[in-house]
């Protein structure tokens, strides 16, 4: 059945109509599941895998963890996952623009980050970082690109202006400590979490309206899945949707149960994972509507400007079918 007139029969019929129009229905499917096992991605990973979200919905769930940003979009290059439930923007944005085998079916991370400096620092504001080492996430991370765009276009610091220094939010928090870089973009949640406190120049929130406009939000994840999972399940991606919708839901319900998933599977003090979760509504999104893809076309064009994408906005690639299905049948 071709798959977008499957979307449309679940919007009009529901979703246990649509898991009859499907002999796969009737078995669980096999799914494997990708997710970077640090800064955002950790949180809600952890609690869709121990609330068996997915599992309820009918899936046979297979979880992978990856220690790096850019690692799910990869695996998922390489056949290893069939899902991300937060593949880098950035990455999502270049890949679908080169034409791989992958489509965009959610928005599920906002960027909720912040420049920030040591508390001692004589750098006062963001136009203070010329000239300076700046912490970031790794090349091809959205924050990376975003972070670029916003230090070209609202500053007029290109890349020859400063000296990126890539790493995860621990090790960038240590080297602002140690004073071998002088500034980093770091998660909200991150900084929750560390022991040093640090003194913020700007968020990321603020600085992208400024480029974007006020109804556009900065997309830092993006629930990404392979063509080949779509085309062998076609009646799948809105139960994915709705798993990940049901998770959202349940975690803003459920802040102890978030917090009690963080010290159980990330070793992490009560302390910090209260503090991690209490920034849930904030950090986390499910949604994938017309204005969701505008989002994703805007953060495109910007991230062109400055070089960190090439090609054109593959539209066809972002797909709210899914979603407009799960939300019709809820």
């Amino acid at each position: 059945m071709n798959i977008d007139r499957l979307f449309a029969a679940a919007k009009g019929l529901g979703l246990c109509a649509l898991l009859s129009l499907s002999a796969t229905a009737a078995t669980a499917e096999p799914l494997r599941i990708g997710y970077w096992s640090s800064g955002m991605s950790l949180g809600f990973g952890t609690y869709l895998q121990q609330g068996g979200f997915f599992e309820a919905l009918g899936f046979e769930v297979e979880y992978v963890t990856f220690p790096d940003v850019n690692a799910p979009t990869k695996a998922m290059a390489g056949g290893s996952i069939d899902f991300a439930i937060a593949a880098s923007a950035g990455s999502a944005l270049s890949v679908t623009a080169d034409g791989l085998p992958m489509s965009v079916i959610l928005a599920t991370q906002v960027a909720d980050l912040k420049y920030v400096v040591p508390m001692d620092s004589p750098i006062q504001s963001i136009a203070d970082l010329k000239g300076k080492k700046i912490g970031s996430s790794p090349a091809g991370s959205a924050t990376s690109s975003m972070s670029a765009a916003i230090l070209e276009r609202n500053y007029g610091l290109t890349a020859a202006d400063y000296e990126a220094v890539p790493g995860n939010d621990s090790r960038l928090a240590q080297f602002m400590v140690q004073g071998d870089i002088d500034a980093a973009a770091l998660r909200t949640v991150s900084l929750e979490l560390v022991d040093t406190e640090f003194r913020e120049l700007g968020s990321f929130r603020s600085e992208w309206a400024k480029i974007a406009g006020g109804d556009s939000f900065p997309v830092l994840g993006a629930g990404m899945i392979a063509d080949s999972y779509l085309e062998q399940y076609p009646d799948a991606a809105p139960r994915i949707v709705t798993a990940m919708m049901d998770a959202l839901t349940a975690g803003s319900a459920d802040k102890a149960g978030v917090a009690r998933a963080l010290v159980e599977a990330a070793n992490i003090s009560q302390e910090n994972a209260e503090a991690y979760a209490a920034l849930w509504d904030q950090i986390y999104t499910v949604v994938m509507d017309d204005s969701t893809v505008a989002s994703f076309q805007t953060e495109f064009d910007v991230f062109k400007s400055v070089g960190k994408v090439q090609g054109d906005f593959a539209a066809h690639k972002f797909l709210t079918g899914p979603y407009e299905a799960a939300m019709a049948s809820n």
